[in-house]
C-alpha cells in the first residue's frame, strides 16, 4: 500500500510541476511581455495614435477628426520622445543608470592599473601610485610611486 501512495504522490507532484507554467501569471514569458503599470507620456501618445487609427478604420471617426487628432497626438508623441532622449526621466526613467554613473564618477582610477575596485582608495592597491594624480594644494602632477608628500610644495598627499 505504501508504494502505491508514494507513487500517486510523485505523479501529482510531477503533474503540478508540468502544468504550473500554464496557469501561472508570472511565468517568464508573461513577465517579458507585461507592460509597466504606469505609462510614460510617449507610450500613452503612441497608444492614442493606435486607437484613433482603429476608430477610423471601423468608421467611428470621420476623416477631418482623424486628421486633427493624428496631428495633435503625433506632436505629443514626438515631444515626449525628445524629452525622454534628452534625459528628462519619467516614472520609468533611467534612475538606476544615473546611480551607476554617479558611482563610476566617484571611483578613482590608477593611470597604470586602471579603475580601482575600492571606491575610497587613496593609493593604488597594485602599484602604490597616488590616485588623485595631482596635489590638492598646488595642483602639481604626482608621478612618483608611493609618494606621501607633494614634490613641489611638500604638502601631505593623504591624511
Amino acid at each position: 500500500m505504501t508504494p502505491l501512495i508514494v507513487g500517486a504522490l510523485l505523479a501529482v507532484i510531477a503533474l503540478v510541476v508540468v502544468l504550473y507554467p500554464l496557469f501561472d501569471d508570472l511565468s517568464p514569458r508573461a513577465r517579458r511581455t507585461r507592460k509597466p503599470e504606469g505609462n510614460t507620456p510617449s507610450v500613452e501618445a503612441v497608444q492614442a495614435l493606435r486607437e484613433i487609427e482603429f476608430d477610423r478604420e471601423t468608421g467611428k471617426l470621420s476623416d477631418s477628426d482623424y486628421t486633427a487628432l493624428k496631428t495633435r497626438y503625433t506632436r505629443e508623441a514626438v515631444a515626449a520622445m525628445r524629452d525622454e532622449d534628452a534625459g528628462v526621466a519619467g516614472p520609468f526613467g533611467d534612475a538606476a543608470e544615473a546611480v551607476i554613473l554617479q558611482y563610476r564618477r566617484r571611483q578613482l582610477g590608477c593611470g597604470v592599473c586602471g579603475p580601482r575596485p575600492e571606491p575610497d582608495a587613496i593609493y593604488c592597491s597594485t602599484c602604490g601610485r597616488y590616485l588623485a594624480a595631482s596635489c590638492a594644494h598646488c595642483h602639481a602632477p604626482i608621478t612618483e610611486i608611493g609618494a606621501r608628500y607633494c614634490g613641489s610644495c611638500g604638502e601631505t598627499l593623504a591624511a
